[in-house]
């Protein structure tokens, strides 16, 4: 019988779900997931659009609490991986 892969245990771009999730856990804790939103100029309801997700769900996580489960920990590691990824190139603003 096959091993059965866990949604934690999958990598997707050369990280796998578990470790998205850890760094997310930080970004959160920190602050750095809500000042990576701020600083690219976006509202809380802008990221929940991004994200399929309420804008209250937003801001449950960036206030920590609440964190994003199943699917949601990939699609807002991905939403706050593209902005860090913006801050690096030198901090484009607005829409893509």
């Amino acid at each position: 019988m096959p091993l059965k892969r866990t949604l934690l245990g999958m990598t997707t771009g050369g990280k796998t779900l578990a470790d998205r999730s850890a760094e997310l856990r930080t970004w959160i804790r920190t602050g750095r997931a809500r000042q990576l939103r701020v600083d690219a100029g976006l509202s809380q309801a802008l990221a929940a659009q991004d994200c399929e997700v309420t804008a209250s769900t937003v801001h449950r996580w960036e206030m920590g609490d609440r964190l994003p489960r199943g699917r949601n920990i990939a699609v807002y590691h991905g939403f706050l991986a593209r902005l860090v990824e913006r801050e690096q190139r030198g901090g484009e603003h607005g829409g893509e």
